[in-house]
């Protein structure tokens, strides 16, 4: 197994823990998150590192000019008010593990995600790129969403 990992960043108008709210709504994705087709809450409950949610996701990621479909679970633990975190297992033995902080005060946030992609070293440089990809499309978007009005 290999792991490559990579960091963004991004300013919204709204406060940290909305923000975080949002973020952990996987739901909400759809349409900022260029490869996601649904997902859907299959069980939720708390433990040590907070309270989680397991989703059942579809996407529809490219291969060149070929699109192809994947179903994989996801775990989105809210793991303070401004912090979460997602554990996502694409493939066997093709996990992505994300990290997200909102920091700030008043109406404005700063997310900081960190994801760290670990899959069979032939595959590892592909999916980092595919995740972050969609991850940077999905911060560029993410200030314009939360600025609409409820």
């Amino acid at each position: 197994m290999a792991s490559r990992s990579f960091e963004l960043t991004t300013t919204v108008p709204v406060t940290p823990e909305a923000a975080i709210d949002f973020l952990v709504d996987l739901s909400r994705h759809h349409g900022l998150h260029p490869y996601v087709v649904s997902a859907d809450v299959v069980a939720s409950g708390q433990d040590a590192d907070g309270t989680w949610q397991d989703w059942r996701v579809i996407e529809r990621p490219r291969l060149g000019p070929l699109r192809y479909t994947i179903r994989f679970p996801a775990r989105m633990t809210r793991t303070s008010p401004t912090s979460m975190r997602g554990d996502v297992t694409a493939a066997p033995g093709c996990t992505l593990v994300t990290t997200t902080s909102a920091t700030g005060s008043g109406a404005s946030a700063t997310l900081h995600e960190t994801t760290v992609v670990t899959a069979p070293l032939p595959l590892v440089g592909y999916m980092t790129r595919q995740a972050r990809l969609a991850h940077a499309r999905t911060f560029s978007l993410l200030p314009s969403e939360l600025a609409r009005p409820a």
